[in-house]
């Protein structure tokens, strides 16, 4: 746990290098503009909609982007000879940007919803949700050879991740969506602003855990494999 903290520390001082909290700053100040701007409170499913999407970019694009710096930095042929775990290597940006992506998503619900929102749903859904998109943008970035290949990549990606939106707005009420993980990060963060029935709370709780447990299976699987190259 000792080396994992020592490496979260290091990340925090490298995304701060790359200007990485600089760009989440701009983008939630305009998002909190914008919110404050124009009333959402009674809209939730459009304020669950652009609150979700931002630590789902923010995970993704960052990760991509702090990856392919620190490989043109030679960075991680340095860890081949440090004593850091693939596995902290990957936790380590995980819980840094999920934590980044969660503060950002806070900062947007109480610009539009104000603080009387359920922290606790609010927090899993979004931490869970961010945590997932790092893992598999980090998954994807291992085999690209530039950021743009990268973006071609993440949008094939969450093109499926678009379909629970339809649930969320009515537009269509089908189980099929449930199988996609964004529709368990949703509900989670509906909740905190609305009645959600709670087998799809149980649900979407025990659905994140599963799958960030396999993203990070294959995260640290592509992670490695890479390396061995």
């Amino acid at each position: 746990m000792k080396k994992l903290w020592i490496a979260i520390q290091w990340d925090i001082l490298r995304q701060q290098r790359y200007q990485i909290f600089t760009a989440a700053f701009v983008i939630t100040l305009l998002y909190v503009l914008s919110f404050l701007y124009f009333s959402l409170s009674e809209q939730i499913p459009l304020l669950v909609t652009l609150i979700f999407n931002d630590p789902a970019g923010l995970g993704m694009l960052f990760i991509g982007a702090l990856y392919l710096m620190e490989r043109s930095e030679n960075t991680l042929q340095a860890l081949s000879v440090v004593p850091l775990p693939p596995a902290h290597y990957i936790w380590s940006k995980t819980i840094s940007l999920s934590l980044l992506a969660t503060l950002s998503a806070i900062a947007m619900a109480v610009a539009g919803y104000g603080w009387g929102f359920n922290y606790g749903y609010f927090i899993t859904g979004i931490g869970l949700s961010a945590s997932l998109f790092t893992l598999l943008g980090l998954a994807l970035v291992v085999h690209c050879r530039s950021f743009n290949d990268y973006i071609l990549r993440i949008a094939l990606v969450l093109m499926p991740v678009i379909l629970p939106f339809f649930n969320l707005f009515g537009l269509t009420d089908t189980l099929w969506w449930y199988f996609i993980p964004s529709q368990a990060g949703l509900l989670l963060t509906e909740a905190a602003f609305a009645p959600v029935a709670a087998w799809k709370l149980i649900y979407a709780l025990i659905y994140l855990l599963l799958w960030n447990a396999l993203a990070f299976r294959i995260a640290l699987h592509h992670f490695i494999t890479q390396r061995s190259r």
